[in-house]
């Protein structure tokens, strides 16, 4: 009678813990009332509403859900895979406002034989003036003659033919120097200059310069110390053509002088190597022009440009490179030098001659931080020549079967790329009279058309416009806002948590009243047994 009189709510509290979770379902179903900006939502868990009207609610929802994650998927796709769009942001251009191409003009032989007794006297030692070191000496100025990078071959006969004390003896001698004393000079090789039909000194015109293919002459080059001079100092240089047609761009009488030339030389075809790059490129492919021909070079252009909103790429994604990125992999340029493609590649060819031979040819490329090769190391040039040919580009791998050793660059283009597409058109001029001193090539280098295109490179969803699509497609399924949103996180963020809290708190103090009650039970039981006995 004690215990009923007691404790005649102890069923019904241990009943009542069994519905913990219904009051935690009931508390979320109360709260999720909130969210009154989504579509449906307040109907699919409102009390009132009808059976009816919540199964057609729920299944819209569920509609909406698929279509909106359908066009998510293909839109994250695109983000991932497809991420950019490239499309023409000018079509009429005027050529004017870039710089004129710089007309690079190396002799296929680059040294003028009439000096070589003066070099000789000047580099040799007096006592390496023998017999024996003059003929390393010459064979060595012979490769030189026709050298240029993937030729390394011309050192063969260094390689086969002489003993390398003789190469570590001549070790003192820069090659460099030699070549630069005995290139040609620019009155040597050039006459009837002309800009833009006014004719002016070839000198003040041509620079020399070295390049990848040896010591040539250079037409608006910022490369020499004259160049990079006016550069800094003269608004318009480089220089810009105005217009179309062979009067409106350079023209120049190239003479070879076959007679001066190296009488041993291998190179039996006679002319120039001709190239045309944007200037701050070093170098790049080049075209044989032979002699006793008028050349006419016409030159089309555009200009390829990233949007500063493909910057949330990494360079690997994009493949380019801006100026200011230095930190990245794939920043590598010449010393000095602004960062584009050509310059790149490059610096990673020195890098792999310093990788196979300790030293790289500074003929070939402005001062850097690399060893210059001496007379020794060319036979190691020679040694790795297959694999200095064998160039590798940026991601080649998966589409291009890979036949063994070479260079791998992994250079991208320049975010700002301007790309010249030359065109060649060679007239022979047959004069069999004509004195071999005496033979030369007329050349024209001018623009094709008065305008370009510009592409420009964009991201499709950049954050913006991301952003705008997916609230446009919220908006569209569900009605959704950034109020919505706020009521979806204050919903899962606060009041489910405080749901969650207010269950465990009651389920706490269930627990203690529960325990509390069994101790008044045991003690009742041992009370009533006392009494008994």
């Amino acid at each position: 009678m004690y215990r009923r009189e007691k404790y005649p709510n102890l069923r019904k509290q241990e009943k009542n813990e069994k519905f913990g979770l219904a009051k935690f379902l009931n508390g979320i179903w109360t709260d999720v009332l909130r969210i009154t900006t989504v579509h449906g939502v307040k109907i699919i868990f409102s009390t009132t509403a009808k059976i009816l009207e919540r199964i057609l609610q729920i299944i819209g929802l569920i509609v909406s859900l698929a279509f909106f994650g359908i066009i998510m998927w293909n839109i994250l796709y695109i983000c991932r895979h497809k991420p950019f769009e490239t499309f023409i942001a000018e079509l009429h251009y005027p050529v004017y406002k870039i710089s004129f191409p710089e007309v690079t003009i190396c002799n296929l032989n680059r040294l003028n034989w009439q000096r070589y007794e003066e070099a000789k006297v000047k580099f040799m030692h007096p006592k390496h003036q023998t017999p024996e070191y003059e003929e390393v000496f010459q064979e060595t100025l012979n490769a030189y003659d026709t050298l240029r990078f993937t030729r390394f071959d011309m050192f063969r006969n260094l390689y086969e033919f002489f003993p390398q004390k003789l190469l570590y003896d001549l070790n003192y001698i820069n090659f460099t120097q030699v070549v630069e004393f005995m290139a040609w000079k620019c009155d040597e090789m050039f006459s009837n200059c002309a800009w833009q039909n006014v004719s002016y000194d070839c000198c003040e015109m041509f620079t020399p310069r070295r390049s990848q293919k040896g010591m040539c002459m250079a037409f608006n080059s910022v490369e020499s110390e004259e160049g990079a001079r006016r550069d800094r100092e003269d608004p318009y240089y480089p220089r810009r053509s105005r217009g179309t047609g062979p009067k409106t761009g350079l023209r120049v009488v190239v003479h070879i002088h076959e007679g001066w030339q190296s009488p041993t030389s291998s190179q039996l075809k006679k002319g120039i190597l001709v190239m045309i790059v944007e200037p701050h490129v070093w170098g790049y492919v080049h075209t044989e022009i032979p002699t006793n021909t008028k050349a006419y070079i016409t030159v089309k252009t555009h200009l390829h440009r990233h949007h500063k909103n493909t910057r949330i790429f990494p360079p690997s994604v994009r493949e380019c490179v801006f100026q200011d990125e230095l930190g990245t992999m794939f920043f590598k340029s010449l010393q000095n030098h602004k960062y584009m493609w050509e310059n790149c590649i490059a610096e990673c060819q020195q890098e792999h001659m310093e990788l196979y031979c300790n030293c790289s040819v500074d003929l070939f490329y402005p001062p850097g931080r690399f060893r210059p090769c001496r007379l020794s190391d060319l036979p190691c040039l020679y040694r790795h020549d297959e694999f200095l040919r064998s160039f590798e580009n940026n991601d080649e791998a998966p589409y291009v079967q890979k036949t063994g050793k070479g260079m791998n660059c992994p250079c991208h283009l320049n975010c700002m790329s301007m790309e010249y597409f030359p065109d060649y058109f060679i007239h022979h001029i047959p004069n069999e009279n004509v004195d071999s001193n005496n033979t030369d090539i007329e050349m024209y280098v001018y623009y094709r058309q008065h305008t370009m295109m510009i592409y420009e490179t964009s991201a499709v969803y950049p954050f913006v416009d991301l952003l705008a699509s997916v609230g446009g497609l919220a908006g569209l399924f569900f009605g959704c806002s950034l109020i919505g949103i706020t009521e979806i996180v204050y919903f899962f963020f606060f009041d489910v948590p405080k749901q969650g809290v207010r269950s465990l708190s009651s389920a706490n103090r269930s627990n203690l009243k529960r325990q509390s009650i069994k101790a008044k039970r045991i003690l009742v039981k041992q009370y009533s047994r006392s009494e008994l006995i």
